[in-house]
C-alpha cells in the first residue's frame, strides 16, 4: 500500500488571472452598457422628435409672417 499521489491542480499564473478578471469586467460592462443604452434611446428619440416638430412649426410660422408682412425698406 503505497501512498497514492493526490492529483495536483496547476495554479494559473498571476498574469493569466488578471487577464481573466479583466475580460470578465469588460463583458459585464458591455452587457450593462447595451442594456441601459437601448432603454434610454427610445425616450430620447421621442423628445428629439417633439422638439424638432416644435422648432419646424415655429420656423414655418415665422416664414408665413414675413410673407404676409414684408419688411419696409
Amino acid at each position: 500500500m503505497g501512498k497514492e499521489s493526490k492529483p495536483r491542480k496547476k495554479k494559473l499564473s498571476m498574469k493569466t488571472r488578471l487577464i481573466i478578471i479583466l475580460v470578465m469586467l469588460v463583458l459585464v460592462n458591455l452587457i450593462f452598457y447595451v442594456g441601459f443604452d437601448n432603454s434610454d434611446d427610445s425616450i430620447d428619440e421621442d423628445k428629439i422628435e417633439q422638439e424638432s416638430k416644435i422648432i419646424l412649426d415655429e420656423f414655418s410660422k415665422e416664414q408665413q409672417f414675413f410673407k404676409f408682412n414684408p419688411p419696409t425698406p
